[in-house]
């Protein structure tokens, strides 16, 4: 009777660690799934960012070899460092 008693024991202390883990594994999973979306995410709004950056140079070349016919390149001129005229 006690090899069959010492034997249930063990199936369930065996059991038990096999829950432990399972439990430290759910998390560990979870976090890694959050981690991968996460980064995910990131890359996926910086390609977008990038996107717009050259589509907003490509229409700004665009605008100026419809305006200049390629001859000119328009800048914006900042006026600050001119005295005031008073």
């Amino acid at each position: 009777m006690s090899v069959i008693a010492h034997r249930k024991s063990a199936e369930i202390s065996a059991a038990a660690g096999q829950a432990d883990r399972a439990a430290v594994a759910s998390p560990v999973s979870a976090t890694v799934s959050f981690l991968r979306n996460a980064i995910g995410s990131g890359i996926s709004l910086l390609m977008r960012v990038a996107e717009v950056i050259a589509e907003a140079r490509l229409h700004k070349a665009a605008i100026e070899a419809e305006l200049y016919q390629n001859r000119y390149r328009h800048s914006s001129k900042n006026d600050d460092d001119l005295p005031i005229v008073g």
